[in-house]
């Protein structure tokens, strides 16, 4: 097909102007809109560490656990930071475990299992900066549903270890609460559990069958 020359400088005509008015649309209309928070944490491995409580830089398949038990409410909670290999991703997670013997009087057919209170994820860019990728909390998904989701989920989670190195077992509802309340909306929201499925707060005592 032979296009002349008059049918080129009118075509170029028209993709010029609709160029400019695409570019006006956008300024007008813009399609998407970056909310505040959908910003993520950009820090260095050694910070990152810091950040999740753990006193020095983890290696490649390592972990670091704190765990504390409470036989008189047959309970345990375990939290602990772990590395993939190659530290291409860092996770940390808390769970509840109940005791056996307890779930036997719990019409809650998975009562005796683990419960899973906290997944968070951090994978790392080509330059090394780390940043997270999802959080979750009593199922929920909290990835840039609140400002500064990232920082509060270590928050989060450092106030769950703070609890188990001083001896109590960490109340979610009050760390949920605290950390994970949407501030700017007046509150979050969202769903509420119970502590490990039994909205205790634990008396401050001696540590029991705890890692640190």
């Amino acid at each position: 097909m032979v296009i002349n020359l008059h049918d080129k400088i009118l075509f170029t005509k028209n993709l010029k102007n609709l160029l400019i008015f695409e570019n006006i649309c956008i300024f007008l209309y813009p399609p998407f809109t970056i909310k505040y928070y959908d910003q993520y944490m950009r820090v260095d491995y050694k910070e990152l560490m810091e950040k999740l409580g753990v006193g020095h830089e983890l290696a490649p398949y390592e972990t670091r656990p704190w765990f504390l038990h409470d036989s008189e409410q047959g309970i345990s909670c375990s939290a602990e930071v772990r590395i993939g290999p190659g530290a291409e991703d860092v996770e940390l997670e808390i769970q509840f475990l109940h005791d056996e013997e307890d779930a036997r009087y719990d019409d809650d057919e998975n009562y005796g299992g683990p419960e899973q209170i906290m997944m968070m994820r951090f994978l790392p860019s080509k330059e090394h900066i780390w940043a997270e990728k999802l959080m979750y909390v009593r199922g929920e998904d909290y990835a840039n549903k609140i400002h500064d989701w990232g920082e509060r989920g270590c928050e989060f989670f450092c106030n769950c270890i703070g609890a188990l190195q001083m001896g109590e077992m960490p109340d979610i509802d009050e760390m949920i609460e605290q950390s994970l309340t949407d501030r700017s909306k007046g509150g979050r929201g969202g769903r509420k559990g119970r502590v490990g499925k039994k909205g205790f707060k634990v008396e401050q005592k001696p540590m029991m069958g705890m890692k640190n």
